[in-house]
């Protein structure tokens, strides 16, 4: 799977992968396996015309500037493996980027995979993935429990569009492809 993502910059990239170590170290979840770069979403896609990509990236970057974005709290999404997360507010700069990006993504996406349809325009629920895939009914409680004590208000600079790169290896994806917000 690939995704165009906004990489996050550093104080908070660190932050992350601090929360993410003390998640391993306290109750024995990973970092989320498959991206461990810490960002958020605003499309996946099997593939995608990799040309193609590079031009909507690159229009997208040299027309929209670098925008302040918001994180509070935390959130779940519920299921058998729930997906413990830092939600991102739809701030009307991250809403008419992701506007932008969302159709003409769609146009050059190679495949479907049933979760693109979360990112999705009416659906997307930008975040930050702290942990997934080894949270369960047993450890989400104390988990929940820990992060409330944790700071995660943040104020994130928005300055990157990301490709993220599957290697299909089962390694963790890797940055193929960058774009800076300059607009």
């Amino acid at each position: 799977m690939h995704g165009i993502v906004t990489v996050l910059t550093e104080p908070h990239y660190e932050r992350v992968a601090q929360l993410w170590r003390a998640l391993k170290r306290q109750f024995g979840v990973g970092s989320p396996r498959a991206t461990a770069v810490p960002h958020f979403s605003y499309h996946i896609s099997p593939e995608y015309d990799l040309d193609a990509l590079k031009q909507v990236l690159l229009e997208t970057a040299v027309s929209t500037p670098p925008f302040t974005g918001k994180t509070t709290g935390i959130g779940i999404f519920p299921g058998d493996e729930p997906v413990v997360y830092i939600p991102v507010a739809r701030t009307p700069e991250l809403q008419a980027l992701h506007n932008n990006l969302w159709p003409r993504l769609q146009r050059i996406a190679q495949g479907s995979a049933p979760e693109s349809n979360y990112y999705a325009t009416s659906n997307w629920f930008p975040h930050i993935t702290l942990g997934h895939s080894d949270i369960n009914a047993d450890n989400l409680g104390p988990i929940i429990t820990w992060l409330n004590g944790q700071s995660l208000t943040w104020e994130i600079q928005v300055n990157n569009l990301t490709l993220l790169h599957d290697k299909g290896d089962g390694s963790p994806h890797s940055p193929l492809h960058r774009a800076e917000l300059q607009g």
